[in-house]
């Protein structure tokens, strides 16, 4: 048996824990006691900080691991690959590591690589945004949170302030990145990289509730693309991972094709996605269990997969801006296609950011299912 050593446990990190375990994973976990709801899927678990990177190292070592992740969780990254690279487990580079640091270290890497990306400026105090030079509309972001916690659209430098106030509130930080706005269809891109090779996994259209916040609602896979469209997406996200030195990891990179047909990066990780994404979706749309291929891939033992979109997936998201899917929870016994649904107890009644959901509806069938 194959030991794992997962670092984090938070509740969203729960479908890829269910996942691993119905694997046959030994799993080691290493979170903080308070909020770690997955430590009932390990079978040790140490209640330490991530951050203390030698205190996880001595862990690791002593649990004699094969592998190390953390999922979706983009903060404890630091820590998987310094553990990996004293180990000698498989990995990226810390150079990796230093690219995508942050939204800002990101841009930086793609610019330098000659990757098309929307142009930027860093900001970390309220008097420099009187010299802020990009167009309006523009968006408005911490430079290393995700979730689309403290995204705001602007259209003016007075709702620049508003939304750099905002930002800055979910920034550890403290700095908010301003960023053109790009129009037009949004997709999220799935990889394994395996020595520098690039395998795309799956594509998946987005549906977010647009200005001013951007919280994503629905995603369905396969993307209704044309081959040439998926092609250049392929493309475009490959050239991105290398600039970004992702070489021996999962990654979710998320990408839009504007009005004009041209296409941007808009964020990567090197990492797998969350929303249900990689712990479901894949394998509902492809038949391949990705998680399955990233823990493969963690301990060794990966092999290129063949990948062919056998179905139509996706996930629908229950907030107060989409009360119609509420159906396919309470009711879930009518639509045969709904795979699982969960609605929360106490439900959120703004949605401003992802967290602010309060349930899903996970879908399979032969055709894309449009609420």
């Amino acid at each position: 048996m194959k030991k794992i050593a997962v670092i984090g446990a938070n509740e969203p990190l729960e479908p890829f824990f269910k996942q691993v375990k119905a694997l046959g994973y030994y799993i080691v976990g290493i979170a903080y006691e308070k909020g770690a709801v997955c430590k009932k899927y390990c079978d040790k678990f140490y209640p330490i900080s991530f951050a203390d990177k030698d205190a996880v190292l001595e862990i690791c070592k002593q649990e004699k691991v094969n592998g190390i992740t953390s999922f979706s969780l983009e903060s404890a990254l630091p820590t998987v690959i310094y553990v990996a690279q004293k180990m000698g487990l498989v990995s990226n580079t810390e150079e990796c590591l230093h690219r995508l640091e942050n939204k800002f270290t990101m841009r930086e890497a793609l610019n330098a690589a000659g990757i098309s990306n929307p142009q930027y400026i860093i900001v970390s105090e309220v008097e420099e945004l009187d010299s802020v030079n990009i167009p309006f509309p523009c968006i408005v972001k911490p430079v290393d949170s995700g979730g689309s916690q403290g995204v705001t659209k602007v259209g003016s430098l007075e709702e620049v302030k508003a939304a750099f106030i905002r930002a800055l509130d979910y920034s550890r930080e403290g700095k908010v990145i301003i960023e053109q706005y790009i129009d037009g269809r949004e997709f999220s891109v799935e990889y394994l990289s395996f020595n520098g090779r690039h395998v795309n996994i799956q594509i998946t259209d987005k549906v977010t509730s647009g200005a001013p916040y951007f919280v994503e609602l629905q995603h369905h896979q396969p993307a209704n693309l044309t081959d040439e469209q998926r092609q250049r997406i392929c493309s475009l996200v490959e050239s991105a991972l290398t600039a970004l030195a992702v070489t021996n990891s999962p990654s979710h990179t998320e990408v839009k094709l504007n009005s004009k047909d041209e296409l941007y990066v808009i964020e990567a990780g090197a990492r797998l996605g969350g929303d249900f994404i990689t712990s479901d979706l894949v394998r509902l749309s492809t038949d391949y269990d990705l998680v399955k291929g990233a823990m493969e891939l963690a301990t060794g033992d990966f092999a290129i997969p063949a990948i062919e979109n056998c179905h139509y997936s996706g996930i629908l998201f229950y907030s107060t801006l989409t009360p119609e899917i509420k159906k396919y929870i309470d009711n879930q016994k009518e639509y045969p296609f709904i795979v699982e649904a969960v609605r929360n107890e106490v439900e959120i009644d703004e949605c401003k950011r992802n967290g602010d959901r309060n349930g899903y509806a996970i879908y399979q069938s032969n055709h894309k299912i449009e609420p």
